[in-house]
């Protein structure tokens, strides 16, 4: 999924102003996104001066590069785009949707405030992605997606992360537990291996059935000192 742009239009006004929430829809993982607030100044005899944009409500879930910006100011009757460029976090966990709200001030108490609820869009497949860094000297990152499916409702769905050397033994188990559909990420701590090729398998299934797993992938991991 591509980077989110969002594109609002702000009216300055010499009043007190508060404008309704919009919803967002954004995918955990994504970076680069990116909000912009047009203002406009309406009045035709006035500058608009010293405007603050700030991030007065923050997420943990949400990364702004930056959280404030300074217009020195608008002319009279024209536009300024201000943006802001935000990652959203991986492992989310249960999290569903995020608020988070920006406040526009200046000298001539101008009091915008404008909300942005985002929700987080579910996986629609299963999936494990390649670590990173890789190679990696000690520690590396795993992700991996459970998609919302029958199978993983009800009771939940078990799910294995494991790692392996070259000759199939096993060397770690990262996740031996149920999960609910959802986006997460491991650690995997390699101070105690030597350098190699090792292997991480992701074995995923409804333990109430007897079919066996109902989806495994595996990938390959350098560990390089």
């Amino acid at each position: 999924m591509r980077n989110r742009i969002i594109k609002l239009s702000l009216i300055i006004l010499m009043t007190i102003t508060n404008y309704a929430q919009n919803i967002y829809e954004v995918q955990p993982g994504i970076k680069n996104n990116q909000i912009v607030l047009e203002l406009a100044n309406i009045s035709q005899t006035e500058e608009a001066r010293n405007l603050k944009i700030e991030l007065i409500k923050k997420s943990t879930n949400i990364k702004f590069n930056q959280t404030e910006k300074l217009i020195e100011k608008i002319t009279e009757g024209t536009k300024k785009e201000v943006s802001f460029s935000f990652d959203v976090e991986y492992n989310i966990g249960k999290t569903k949707t995020d608020t988070i709200e920006f406040i526009i001030t200046d000298n001539n108490t101008i009091n915008i405030t404008r909300q942005f609820i985002f929700s987080y869009t579910g996986p629609k497949e299963y999936k494990l992605e390649q670590n990173f860094p890789n190679p990696f000297n000690s520690t590396t990152k795993i992700r991996y997606s459970i998609a919302s499916t029958p199978l993983s409702l009800g009771e939940g769905l078990g799910v294995r992360l494991i790692v392996y050397d070259i000759l199939g033994n096993e060397i770690a188990t990262l996740v031996n537990e149920k999960k609910e559909p959802g986006y997460y990420e491991v650690e995997f701590n390699a101070e105690q291996l030597s350098s190699g090729i090792y292997f991480y398998r992701l074995q995923s299934g409804n333990p109430s059935t007897s079919t066996g797993q109902s989806y495994i992938q595996t990938k390959k991991m350098i560990l390089l000192r």
